[in-house]
């Protein structure tokens, strides 16, 4: 039978992994979707060409 404090330290355990699968997914997500972003003018270029 196991004690209180070993499930608590399994759980913790669980926990943790579980964050960091949940932030390695997230952080592969956003790398993904800023590398593949379409080139685009930011907010204050001009697409028009100056003469």
């Amino acid at each position: 039978m196991r004690s209180t404090r070993t499930r608590r330290a399994a759980r913790a355990v669980r926990g943790f992994g579980a964050g960091a699968v949940l932030l390695a997914y997230w952080t592969a997500v956003a790398l993904f979707a800023r590398w593949c972003e379409a080139s685009r003018p930011g907010p204050g270029e001009s697409v028009r060409r100056k003469a």
